[in-house]
């Protein structure tokens, strides 16, 4: 896809103007882990830089370059770069990123055997804001995905059919809000923090109809004595009826519950919520306990649409100076589902 490596080519170019300026960068490299429903049990290496483009300047938290690869028990891999970075006193926040994987699928959605299809995929994108006054900022995002299916039975067959899951290329324009009070990007002990996503596809950029997403997500932490934090987060997306299959809400994907398995409970709309207790016992070590409910629906929203989630989780520090935590949770939902979470970030 030219689209995506002209975004790469940026996301190169902007590391080597940025190395130049940086004054005393650290970095963490180590075995990644990792592990969800959706993914499997993966091994792979992760990287982490983080600097200063402006040594003269106090107020930005340190940009981040972080660089992952993994691959899984169930074939499957995954490959990214991102780069967040905060300019001028914390006035910009620029994020461009690429990504690239295969997710080998086996659901339980009701069918005779299990559904088994492969998803390739890679994309790309550019996150721009503006601080507009205080801690709220405004800006926009360009998103590019290409997506490939290829069912693996006939139980994927029909989940494709029952899903409308077909191929896809699409760019999609994003207008954002946010706002951030936030102590720290990566684990923060008080403040909040808030976006407003709507995202359009027009037409001449899809290969089917023009479609339209909007997502909202808060969350807000509060520190509990020295050691503990409070925190909780609200999240909610909804599609207009054309999106694609991979644009509508699925249980169990980032920003929403653990404990479900992506692609097994979809919608074209949904909300969540979560409430997680963070606790470190000793410099290094910590855990977490956390729970939730979420709704996912199409039309109506009924009883049955609702969904429960908890679980406990523990923490290793692996870098103080900017908290970068090893994270391991184990979470439980309905019908049997759970799951393990493992990654170097937080669940939200």
């Amino acid at each position: 896809m030219k689209q995506c490596l002209v975004f790469l080519s940026l996301l190169l170019l902007s590391i080597r103007t940025l190395a130049a300026d940086q004054q005393e960068p650290s970095y963490v490299v180590a075995p990644a882990l990792s592990s969800s429903p959706g993914f499997g049990n993966g091994l792979g290496a992760v990287g982490l830089l983080f600097f200063r483009p402006d040594a003269s300047d106090e107020l930005s938290p340190n940009s981040t370059l972080t660089l992952v690869g993994l691959y899984s028990d169930t074939d499957s891999y995954f490959a990214g770069a991102f780069l967040p970075m905060y300019l001028k006193e914390d006035r910009w926040r620029i994020t461009p990123g690429v990504v690239s994987g295969r997710v080998r699928s086996a659901l339980d959605v009701g069918l005779e055997s299990t559904a088994r299809f492969d998803n390739e995929f890679l994309g790309a994108f550019f996150k721009v804001l503006r601080q507009i006054q205080g801690d709220w900022y405004g800006g926009l995002q360009l998103f590019l995905m290409d997506q490939r299916y290829q069912a693996k039975n006939a139980a994927g067959e029909l989940y494709f059919e029952q899903f409308e899951v077909e191929d896809t290329t699409s760019a999609t324009l994003g207008a954002l809000l946010a706002f951030d009070t936030r102590n720290d990007q990566r684990y923060p002990t008080q403040g909040q923090n808030g976006e407003l996503i709507f995202t359009y596809a027009p037409e001449a950029w899809v290969e089917d109809e023009a479609y339209a997403t909007t997502q909202l997500s808060f969350a807000s932490f509060h520190a509990l004595g020295k050691e503990s934090v409070l925190a909780w987060q609200l999240f909610g997306k909804t599609v207009s009826e054309d999106a694609p299959y991979f644009e509508r809400p699925t249980l169990g994907q980032r920003g929403d519950l653990r404990g479900y398995t992506p692609g097994e409970i979809l919608g074209d709309h949904s909300i969540s919520g979560q409430l997680e207790l963070r606790s470190f016992f000793t410099p290094r070590i910590g855990g977490v306990v956390f729970g939730g409910l979420g709704a996912i629906w199409e039309e109506d929203l009924r009883s049955e649409d609702v969904y429960p989630s908890y679980g406990l989780g523990i923490r290793f520090r692996i870098q103080e100076e900017n908290n970068v935590n090893f994270r391991v949770d184990y979470a439980i939902g309905e019908d049997d589902q759970s799951g393990w979470y493992i990654s170097v970030s937080e669940a939200f």
